[in-house]
């Protein structure tokens, strides 16, 4: 595990006890002095003491791969739905904080799938779901509503609202981030069909479907921004190199609308993004995947810049940073960031082993 103190940029490891897997721990999530690491491929829930950098293992009983990606705290309980990669995996993670005892809650599904929900929302003790799903054969079509306090859950199929698109080839993962604004949530489509264009949305304890009529490519939004207005900016993921348009909604109006970039680099262009205290959002350069012949990859050149986008105005400009990758560049550069005291933090993920450049980025 890497550390960087951000007051002198020194970077120091921890050692882990890991098993053989890759992509061992996706996220974590603070709670007290402690980050709390949930198993993606490991065993084992990773529990890092932020005041001595101590760690403890706590197993995970049931095996499985991709087992979690998302956790919640509810009252004194760490919470995760069940996510699944290559083989279906059932079972809600409940951690008590306090003893460390975990349950586990196996779902009963009329029709199951790997990779069920990618992004989930917790709501006044309630976790909200949307279908992602792998399958090409039968489109997981099922929303989630799991009650944290009495452990009941609800499946609802949204197929109703888009029978003609599952009648299309590849209309699976069509959900892959929602965002939460006060008591309101909103998904954009993403789908590996690039027609599915459909925009959920949840107001006042009720949903809601739009279709927006974006169709120009697949894979469209992969996650979002809250900014500290109350807009949701959406940067372009996006499966075609040449499609840049990012989708703005507005939670108070429930209106939405598109900014067209004009960056035709790589696809799936970035991933991760933060406002900072002048309320802009800075968009750290991912660009390209494996899914993609390797022959294609950077065609029509390397993505290295960083996307800024001022929240009031929704003004927008780029700055080159291809200076920091002329050594060692890659597909896929960074997943995540974060940020404090405006300035920027970006660990790399990357599909070069040899990619190993921190970015540190001051904002003002």
């Amino acid at each position: 595990m890497l550390k960087m103190d951000p007051n002198t940029y020194e970077i120091t490891t921890i050692k882990l006890k890991i098993n053989t897997s890759c992509e061992k721990w996706q996220r974590g999530i603070a709670y007290r002095k402690k980050i709390y690491f949930l198993p993606y491929n490991e065993e084992n829930i990773l529990v890092v003491n932020t005041d001595d950098d101590s760690i403890e293992y706590i197993k995970v009983e049931q095996p499985g791969q991709g087992k979690y990606i998302q956790g919640h705290i509810y009252r004194n309980k760490l919470i995760a739905l069940p996510y699944g990669e290559h083989t279906p995996y059932d079972y809600v993670l409940k951690l008590d904080l306090e003893s460390h005892e975990i349950e586990l809650q196996k779902l009963t599904l009329p029709h199951n799938d790997c990779k069920k929900w990618h992004t989930t929302q917790i709501l006044d003790g309630i976790i909200y779901g949307l279908p992602r799903g792998e399958d090409w054969e039968k489109y997981f079509p099922y929303r989630i509503r799991y009650d944290c306090t009495t452990s009941n859950y609800v499946f609802t199929d949204m197929s109703p609202l888009w029978l003609d698109y599952d009648q299309e080839p590849m209309t699976n993962k069509k959900f892959t981030t929602m965002a939460k604004v006060g008591n309101k949530l909103f998904a954009p489509p993403y789908s590996e069909n690039p027609n599915f264009d459909t925009l959920i949305k949840f107001i006042d304890g009720e949903w809601f479907s739009e279709r927006t009529g974006l169709k120009a490519t697949s894979r469209k939004y992969y996650t979002h921004t809250v900014a500290r207005n109350g807009k949701i900016f959406c940067p372009p993921a996006g499966h075609d190199e040449n499609w840049s348009s990012m989708l703005v909604i507005d939670s108070v109006t429930h209106k939405w609308h598109t900014i067209e970039l004009g960056i035709g680099k790589e696809s799936k262009k970035y991933f991760a993004g933060v406002e900072n205290s002048q309320h802009k959002i800075y968009y750290i350069p991912r660009g390209g995947c494996v899914c993609e012949p390797t022959d294609t990859w950077k065609k029509q050149g390397d993505l290295a810049e960083v996307l800024v986008v001022d929240t009031i105005s929704e003004q927008f400009y780029t700055i080159d940073i291809s200076e920091y990758f002329k050594d060692s560049t890659t597909i896929e550069k960074y997943n995540n960031c974060i940020i404090k005291d405006d300035i920027i933090y970006a660990f790399p993920y990357g599909q070069s082993d040899s990619f190993q450049t921190v970015l540190v980025f001051d904002t003002i």
